[in-house]
């Protein structure tokens, strides 16, 4: 009975050493089948992790730039503006001096009158002061409003120069931001659909190198103020010279009518201040 005991504990002990050993052996022979994607599933969690710590690296830098950029781009603008404003205040003092010249000027010319005036002792002498009184104010009116008109005409060709360039300038740097973050997009987009690391990196860098390529080809059509400032100061002289030739040459005429009626007080009828 014992005998019999112990051989069904014998048969029962082997027996499920056996379906254990069967059940390792299936074990390890499904996971030597499954070990390719088993590598490849690491590889692929390595590959994953690579590529997220490249793109947000790149997402880092992208961000850096900007910044740099935008501070780089204030500091031009700041620049620009103190420029206009600098230019402007000069403008003001300049018509203010001129305002104070044109003052004396003319407190000088009538003191001159005052003197022609008391020269005169014949009623054609009185007439030829009082002609000539009228046709040095109005050829000194004339000549002041040219030369108004041309410095008028070149501030305002300067000052729409300098804003045709600013404005150029706001739109190269609006292009500029624009094809930088069309770059950036594409690197996220890249990164989301798991492109190959070195592929995001070489678009990101070639993207960023074309757009740099493109702002500086069209900085070469931005207007050239220099240029343009030289023109209308060239204008500006012309049109200034114009009228003070045309001052000088009324000017003799009248000198010279006045002359006829006071042929023996030569100093006192050519005196130039009057024309000032």
């Amino acid at each position: 009975m014992i005998k019999m005991h112990y051989k069904k504990i014998s048969v029962a002990v082997a027996t499920f050493g056996l379906l254990a050993a069967t059940g390792v052996l299936a074990e390890s022979a499904a996971t030597v089948s499954n070990r390719p994607q088993m590598i490849q599933d690491r590889k692929d969690a390595r590959q994953e992790i690579k590529t997220q710590n490249v793109c947000d690296r790149i997402s880092a830098f992208a961000e850096n730039l900007n910044q740099k950029v935008s501070g780089q781009e204030n500091q031009v603008k700041t620049r620009q503006q103190e420029r206009l404003t600098n230019w402007e205040n000069k403008t003001s003092e300049a018509d203010a001096n001129l305002e104070r010249l044109r003052a004396d000027w003319e407190n000088n010319r009538n003191e001159q009158f005052a003197k022609l005036e008391s020269a005169a002792k014949t009623d054609a002498q009185t007439k030829a002061v009082s002609a000539f009184e009228l046709t040095t104010k109005t050829a000194i009116a004339t000549r002041e409003s040219s030369v108004d008109a041309a410095i008028t005409a070149f501030r305002t060709g300067v000052k729409n120069a300098i804003t045709m360039r600013q404005g150029q300038s706001d739109s190269l740097i609006s292009a500029s931001a624009s094809a930088r973050a069309a770059v950036l997009a594409k690197v996220q987009a890249d990164c989301a659909a798991g492109a190959d690391v070195a592929t995001v990196r070489a678009d990101f860098q070639n993207g960023l190198k074309g757009a740099r390529t493109q702002m500086q080809n069209d900085r070469q059509s931005v207007t050239k103020v220099g240029s343009m400032v030289q023109a209308l100061v060239l204008t500006r002289r012309t049109a200034v010279e114009k009228a003070r030739s045309d001052f000088k040459a009324t000017m003799e005429k009248a000198r010279l009518a006045l002359k006829a009626v006071f042929p023996d007080q030569s100093s006192t009828t050519t005196d130039t201040t009057v024309t000032n």
